[in-house]
């Protein structure tokens, strides 16, 4: 077995890595990645698991809930650890200050492709080339960093945006606990991977509508079509305007690229605007959705991809979806989808694949 996934609930990282590391037999990995519950940022579980596993890669994140093979957790740890059978090899980098203006991006992407011997070594076999990204949620720069990382490289980059509940926010890396940072994970696969993006919205207003005042840096949408935003989304919905919070998760706005949806989701209503989960630029034409089946679609799109079984899938779930399923009691359905699979995931604060997206789930199934 080239993966496995295993989660664990203990009193502190301490002991829940030493129940992975039994878990784990004599089984020897070189890349770790864990989502954890803010619960045991306090002990650090990356530096645990680098104690633990000292020639090993690790990543990972903080998380509101868990996801391990069939089952759905909180106050948890979810891990996978790969070995040589399914990642060649693995290249980690850290970007600090994620909250100043203009992150630095560039140089770990270069000293990346230095590291598995040039871009042009890298297009040789491109097709086993894949890239994890971890976002720290508090900053709200992941549009920055995703515009910098599809500038950068050609490599495609799939992830989330780190969440918690009742705790802090963090991401990991090698033994350290970051706040304000992201972490660049590039995997050389053995058999290559796939990438899946599922999201259940169909558009709900055919009339594209255009966003003409917008401040990207904070999310905050004012005008479409030259008109109060909040006026015109209540028009769509042919509802009333002190209405339409409760319509933000049912009905979020879309941005449709060669017959894809990408969800851009509203959030809260703050002076003459309303902010998002992902900044929208002025001039940008989008749709009003509407959410769907969440277990339909979501079988869907793995049946459609998955056609043999693969050593692993990671699961970057947007935190709404995971709320909607729990709302509905469909948890169990939806882990059904996975237990089939050497499986993890985590309720993201948003997700990544070409660029900071929300509503969604982003999935790397490695071969």
């Amino acid at each position: 077995m080239s993966i496995k996934a295993i989660s664990v609930k203990a009193s502190d990282s301490i002991e829940a890595v030493s129940k992975f590391k039994d878990k784990l037999g004599d089984f020897s990995p070189n890349f770790i990645l864990f989502f954890s519950s803010s619960f045991y940022d306090s002990s650090n579980p990356a530096k645990a698991l680098s104690d633990a596993f000292p020639n090993c890669q690790v990543i990972g994140s903080t998380s509101h809930s868990e996801y391990c093979n069939n089952e759905f957790n909180s106050s948890s740890i979810s891990f996978m650890a790969m070995d040589k059978d399914s990642i060649n090899d693995v290249c980690v980098k850290v970007i600090e200050n994620t909250d100043s203006d203009a992150p630095d991006y560039i140089t770990p992407i270069k000293e990346t492709h230095s590291y598995f011997g040039g871009y042009d070594n890298i297009l040789e076999s491109f097709d086993k080339f894949v890239g994890i990204v971890l976002f720290e949620s508090s900053p709200k720069s992941e549009e920055y960093g995703m515009d910098k990382i599809g500038t950068q490289t050609d490599i495609l980059y799939v992830g989330g945006s780190s969440s918690e509940m009742n705790g802090t926010s963090r991401v990991y890396a090698n033994g350290k606990s970051y706040k304000n940072a992201s972490i660049l994970a590039t995997l050389k696969t053995v058999n290559g991977y796939k990438i899946i993006k599922t999201q259940s919205a169909e558009v709900f207003s055919e009339k594209g509508l255009t966003v003409t005042k917008s401040d990207v840096k904070n999310r905050i949408m004012y005008e479409i079509d030259n008109r109060p935003v909040a006026d015109v989304y209540a028009e769509v919905l042919g509802i009333n305007k002190d209405e339409i919070g409760d319509y933000f998760v049912s009905n979020p706005l879309g941005v449709l690229a060669n017959g894809e949806i990408f969800i851009r989701t509203f959030n809260e209503i703050k002076e003459n605007g309303i902010t998002l989960h992902c900044g929208i630029p002025e001039g940008t034409v989008i749709n009003v959705l509407k959410i769907g089946d969440i277990i339909n679609d979501t079988k869907r799109d793995l049946d459609n991809i998955i056609t043999k079984k693969p050593a692993g899938v990671i699961n970057f779930n947007c935190l709404y979806r995971t709320l909607e399923i729990t709302n509905k009691n469909l948890i169990p359905k939806y882990c059904d989808l996975f237990g089939k699979y050497t499986s993890i995931g985590f309720s993201t604060n948003g997700e990544a694949y070409l660029g900071h997206i929300n509503e969604t789930s982003t999935m790397l199934v490695i071969d």
